[in-house]
């Protein structure tokens, strides 16, 4: 049941980096917000790693998967979102990210030979019908067609990263800790280029009452990659996956206490957060 409270863990972590995250961005536009996020989320990681192990194997061949999951999450998959985001709208673009779990499980059985129960295909659709059901917000938009691609590739690396951390880190070996503190120092300096060179911003902090969310939200970021981690070190993708990505029920059960004046709370997204928790009830259930 381990592997479980720490998926669980895990999205609780992200649902509140996340609002944290948003009331910074509510407070200024802060172009360097996301950046100062990661760059504590990494500092967590390696602050964590250093201070739990004596044993760090540093030039090891199994640190570069880690090195290119952090290139592709959130570096690539960040700039697929938020074109989404930028031609169909959130509802859309988050509504399709969701599926993630799905993807995983499918790639799972396909790369690494899981072979989950009948209990446990059930509980992932149900989780990945329940996110559908709290992000969709039916928004309407034009948009071509072909703009579909990019959240559903976003969804797709975000599976594929479930799968190489968990291939990665061995089933059990490896420095789940460190290894994500390796990804996310990848992040860090992929997000500084992206923001300095791409995006052209100078490099300035926001003020401290704006730093000090990001910063916080960064280490809740760290906490959720140290809980997914150790989940993976230890349980399957189809297992581990749909937890993890259910974050979006908790930021909706936290909202009423964190973001009262941002945020919305509809009775079809109280639905969909109740068909999650019968997944989650499904997976664990069906767990062999």
């Amino acid at each position: 049941m381990l592997p479980i409270l720490l998926g669980i863990l895990t999205s609780l972590c992200f649902a509140v980096a996340s609002l944290l995250a948003q009331h910074g961005y509510h407070q200024s536009p802060a172009p360097w917000g996301a950046w100062i996020t990661i760059a504590g989320n990494a500092m967590f990681l390696l602050a964590a790693h250093f201070t739990l192990s004596s044993d760090t194997r540093l030039w090891v061949a199994e640190n570069l998967l880690f090195v290119a999951v952090g290139l592709f999450v959130p570096g690539v998959t960040r700039v697929l979102s938020f074109r989404g985001i930028r031609t169909m709208g959130s509802s859309v673009t988050s509504t399709i990210v969701n599926t993630t779990p799905m993807f995983s499980t499918l790639l799972a059985i396909l790369v690494l030979g899981e072979r989950p129960s009948s209990l446990v295909l059930l509980g992932v659709c149900l989780t990945v019908a329940g996110l559908i059901a709290v992000s969709w917000a039916g928004e309407k938009t034009s948009y071509k067609k072909i703009e579909l691609i990019y959240p559903f590739l976003a969804a797709l690396l975000f599976s594929l990263k479930d799968v190489t951390v968990r291939w990665g880190l061995g089933g059990g070996g490896g420095q789940p800790i460190f290894a994500a503190g390796i990804a996310a120092l990848t992040s860090t300096i992929e997000i500084f280029l992206i923001t300095r060179l791409i995006h052209g911003e100078r490099f300035s902090l926001p003020p401290r009452r704006v730093f000090l969310w990001f910063l916080t939200s960064g280490l809740f970021t760290g906490g959720a990659f140290l809980f997914m981690y150790l989940a993976f070190s230890m349980e399957k993708v189809s297992i581990v996956s749909p937890l993890i990505n259910s974050y979006a029920v908790f930021v909706l059960l936290l909202t009423p206490l964190m973001a009262r004046r941002i945020e919305s709370v509809t009775w079809r997204k109280i639905a969909g957060a109740a068909m999650v928790v019968a997944g989650i009830f499904l997976i664990s259930a069906g767990k062999e």
